[in-house]
C-alpha cells in the first residue's frame, strides 16, 4: 500500500468535508426553494380558482340560471400543459369544465389543506378545491338563495420542478467552484501549519552519538499539539545521552577489569619464566595463576548473567518459568554463605511470615540473596547477626529484607551503590575479590521480575536492603503443588 503523507490526508479530509457540506447546503437550498416555490404556486393556484369562481353568475333574463363566462379565464402558467378546471353545482352536476377533463383522478394524493397532487401521464399536476362556496354575483331585488358551487383548479408543476432543479444545479456548481480556491488555501494553510513539525524533525535529525544537543524550536514549544512531542523528544535525547554515557563508562570499566586480570596473569607467568625454580615454586605459581583465571572467569560469568537477565526482561519471557517457593531460594543462599559467615563468626538469622511463591528461575533469586548476604557478612563485625526476613503482605507483594550491623555506607555513596563496577572506598583492592557488579546484578534481576530494590544505610549503624517482588496468588499455584 502506497503511503500517504499526513498533510495529504488532512487536505483530503477537508475536501471531503467541503463536499459533504456542499451536498447538505444543496439539499437544504433545494428544500427551501421547493417549499417557497410551492407556497407561491399554491397562492397562484388559489387565486386562479377564485378567478374561476368569479366567472360564475346569474343569467340576465328572468330565469336566473347560472352561467359561466369563459372569456375571463386566467392564463395557464405552462402553455405546453394548460391549466384545467371544473365547476360543480350543488347537485353535483357540472356547470363548466376544461374540454376533455373530467375532474380529479381516483389516484390523486392529498397534500396540505385542500390541495392534492397527481400525474397526468408523466406530467405532475397540483390542484386546489373550493367546496360549496357561494357565487359572487348578487341579485339584490330577487329573494333567491345564493347558489353555491365547487371549483376544482389544477395546474402543471413542471415549472416549479424546473426552477427547483435550477436552484440545486446553481448551488452545486457554486460549491464545486468554491472548492478550487478553498483547496488551494487549505494546502497552503496545512503546509504552513506543518512548518514547526518539519523544523522539529530537522533538528532531531541532527542528533548523533557525537552531538547530543537538542535545541527545540520555540514555535514547537508553544504549539499545544507539538509541545508534548517536543518534550518527549527532549526527554528521549536526555535518556539516550545518559544511556550512552553509562554504556561507555561500563565498557571502559569492563576493559579495565579485564586488562587488570590479564596483566596479573601475564605478570605471574613472566615471573615464573624469569628464573629457574623448583617444582614446588612452579606449582605455587600455577595455583596463583589459576586463582586469577577463576577471578576473571567469575567476572565474565557475571557479565553474561547480567546480559541474559536484561535480554529476557526486554523480551517479556518471565511467564515461561515455573512457580517456585521463595523461602527455598533463601535457604539455599544461606547454605552457600555459611562457610564465609562461620569464618567471620557472623550468625545468619532467617525468619518468614506466610508462603511466598512466584514464577522465576530459582538460580536468579538465589544469586540475589547470595550477593546481599555476602555483602552483609563481609561488612559485619565478628559476633554480630545478619537478619534475613521474608514476608507477604495483603496486597500480594513479597518483601525480602537483609539487615546487618556493619560499618554502614556514607550518604554520598548510597545513590551509586547499584551502578556497575562501583565499589566503595572500603571495598577497593584485589583483596576484596569484588568487581562492583553484585548489587548491579541484583537490581537487574529484581526489576526483570517486576520488582524493586532499595538500600538504607547509616555510617556506624549498619545497612538494610529491601527487595519487593510481585508474588503469585496462592489459589493459582496450590493445585500445581505436590501433596505433602
Amino acid at each position: 500500500m502506497k503511503p500517504r503523507s499526513l498533510a495529504a490526508r488532512i487536505v483530503a479530509g477537508i475536501v471531503c468535508l467541503h463536499l459533504l457540506l456542499t451536498a447538505l447546503l444543496v439539499a437544504l437550498g433545494v428544500y427551501v426553494a421547493r417549499t417557497e416555490l410551492l407556497s407561491a404556486f399554491d397562492v397562484s393556484l388559489q387565486a386562479k380558482a377564485l378567478s374561476v369562481r368569479a366567472l360564475v353568475r346569474y343569467s340576465e333574463d328572468a330565469s336566473l340560471q347560472l352561467i359561466f363566462d369563459s372569456s375571463g379565464l386566467p392564463p395557464s402558467s405552462d402553455p405546453t400543459h394548460p391549466d384545467k378546471f371544473i365547476v360543480y353545482l350543488s347537485d353535483a352536476s357540472i356547470l363548466a369544465q376544461t374540454p376533455g377533463w373530467s375532474g380529479l383522478p381516483a389516484d390523486a394524493k392529498p397534500s396540505t389543506g385542500d390541495y392534492v397532487r397527481y400525474l397526468d401521464g408523466n406530467v405532475p399536476f397540483r390542484a386546489v378545491t373550493l367546496r360549496d362556496v357561494p357565487i359572487l354575483d348578487r341579485e339584490e331585488d330577487v329573494t333567491v338563495p345564493v347558489a353555491k358551487i365547487t371549483v376544482v383548479y389544477a395546474a402543471s408543476r413542471l415549472g416549479v420542478r424546473d426552477r427547483v432543479w435550477r436552484v440545486g444545479i446553481f448551488l452545486g456548481a457554486a460549491g464545486l467552484l468554491l472548492l478550487i480556491p478553498m483547496t488551494s488555501l487549505t494546502v497552503w494553510a496545512v503546509r504552513r501549519s506543518f512548518n514547526p513539525l518539519h523544523d522539529l524533525a530537522d533538528r532531531a535529525g541532527k542528533i548523533t552519538v557525537r552531538q547530543w544537543s537538542f535545541d527545540a524550536p520555540s514555535e514547537a514549544l508553544t504549539t499545544p499539539e507539538l509541545a508534548p512531542l517536543t518534550e518527549a523528544l527532549r526527554m528521549l535525547v536526555s535518556r539516550l545521552r545518559d544511556s550512552f554515557a553509562r554504556q561507555r563508562q561500563f565498557t571502559g570499566d569492563l576493559a579495565h577489569e579485564l586488562k587488570t586480570s590479564v596483566a596479573i596473569i601475564k605478570s605471574g607467568a613472566q615471573v615464573l619464566l624469569h628464573n629457574q625454580r623448583s617444582a614446588a615454586e612452579y606449582r605455587a605459581g600455577i595455583e596463583e595463576l589459576l586463582t586469577d583465571c577463576e577471578r576473571m572467569e567469575s567476572l565474565v560469568e557475571r557479565m553474561l548473567r547480567l546480559a541474559r537477565v536484561e535480554q529476557w526482561s526486554d523480551d517479556g519471557a518471565r511467564e515461561r518459568f515455573a512457580t517456585i517457593e521463595v523461602a527455598a531460594t533463601c535457604e539455599a543462599a544461606i547454605s552457600r554463605v555459611t562457610v564465609l559467615a562461620a569464618a567471620k563468626n557472623v550468625h545468619i538469622k532467617f525468619d518468614r511470615t506466610g508462603r511466598v511463591q512466584l514464577h522465576a528461575d530459582p538460580e536468579d533469586l538465589e544469586l540475589v540473596w547470595v550477593n546481599l548476604l555476602d555483602n552483609a557478612v563481609r561488612h559485619s563485625p565478628p559476633g554480630s547477626t545478619v537478619d534475613l526476613h521474608l514476608q507477604r503482605d495483603q496486597g500480594g507483594h513479597a518483601t525480602i529484607q537483609v539487615t546487618d550491623a556493619g560499618e554502614g555506607i556514607p550518604a554520598g555513596e548510597i545513590p551509586r551503590v547499584f551502578e556497575r563496577f562501583h565499589r566503595g572506598e572500603n571495598s577497593k583492592g584485589r583483596a576484596s575479590s569484588g568487581f562492583g557488579l553484585g548489587l548491579a546484578i541484583c537490581k537487574a534481576i529484581v526489576e526483570a521480575y517486576g520488582g524493586s530494590i532499595r538500600l538504607e544505610s547509616a555510617v556506624g549503624r549498619g545497612t538494610s536492603v529491601s527487595v519487593e517482588l510481585p508474588a503469585e496468588s496462592l489459589e493459582e499455584v496450590v493445585p500445581a503443588l505436590s501433596p505433602d
